[in-house]
């Protein structure tokens, strides 16, 4: 597992470790668990891919699975963050003597992140921990784990070529990320009367208005609870028991069980309606729910 802040040589050094240990013909999985700067998946999701030895400085291996956890950040989003890392690592060691690859997001600073890792640690147990830090700012969780059993920490200095990128940079990161994805989309229905409800604002299907509703993040999911595809809320007819969604106009929806209800609006329009923040291009900020 690699740990570290925003900008410290994370994903780097996972393309790095991934070439190597292809080209010495291990078995490498690559689990993408920052669900803000996602590569495998678009934002909001956890993926994992299997690496073979082309996989390149600029190429992105295909994702075998994307694990939807509903927000681009841990905060408030705790459970469904450990939950999704985990499934991801049963899936791909399924097969023994592969080696798993963990990318984390940069959220480190304060209790909640330190706990958050602390828990992500005890809950996978790698048996190697890369910390890369920049002044030490790693040291509260690292001197927390060195006195428990498990994996050997590395610690070691930020990569030199890395660049800083703004917050702007971010999100201008995912939101082209999510235009790709809903590049072209379709609507389509989904039966509540058939379909399991979840995650922490499914009450509002039930009650509210409309407007409640309109723009929210969903993950359509299959009987494993594995995501299927994203979609996003056009609206709700509670009399039908209908919630229609925008959906990637490619995606064969035949296995959705569930549908989990995410942390975020989308507005993919290119005139923003005044009531989000817009970047660069006319292309409005995210917003959470």
């Amino acid at each position: 597992m690699v740990l570290g802040a925003p900008d410290t040589g994370k994903t780097s050094l996972i393309r790095f470790l991934a070439r190597e240990l292809s080209a010495r013909g291990e078995r490498v999985a690559y689990i993408d668990g920052d669900m803000g700067q996602s590569i495998l998946g678009p934002p909001t999701t956890q993926g994992v891919a299997l690496v073979g030895a082309p996989w390149g400085a600029g190429g992105v291996p295909q994702a075998g699975e994307l694990y939807f956890v509903g927000s681009t950040s841990p905060r408030g989003h705790r459970v469904e963050t450990l939950i999704g890392l985990k499934k991801l690592l049963e899936r791909c060691l399924v097969d023994r003597g592969r080696v798993a690859l963990i990318d984390t997001t940069g959220y480190v600073t304060g209790e909640d992140a330190i706990e958050l890792k602390y828990q992500k640690l005890d809950l996978l147990g790698p048996r190697h921990i890369l910390a890369l830090q920049r002044d030490g700012e790693l040291e509260p969780l690292l001197r927390i784990q060195e006195g428990l059993e498990g994996g050997v920490i590395h610690r070691l200095p930020c990569l030199p070529p890395v660049r800083i990128r703004s917050q702007q940079e971010r999100r201008n990161y995912r939101w082209s990320r999510f235009k790709e994805y809903f590049r072209r989309v379709r609507f389509h229905e989904v039966d509540l009367r058939r379909t399991g409800l979840t995650g922490t604002h499914r009450r509002k299907i039930e009650g509210g208005g409309q407007g409640e509703l309109e723009g929210l993040l969903v993950g359509l999911n299959g009987p494993d609870n594995f995501l299927v595809a994203l979609g996003i809320v056009e609206k709700l007819s509670r009399r039908e028991g209908v919630l229609v969604c925008v959906v990637p106009s490619q995606a064969d929806l035949g296995r959705v069980r569930t549908v989990r209800l995410g942390s975020v609006r989308l507005d993919l329009s290119e005139d923003s309606d005044g009531e989000r923040p817009v970047g660069p291009g006319g292309i409005p900020a995210l917003s959470p729910f």
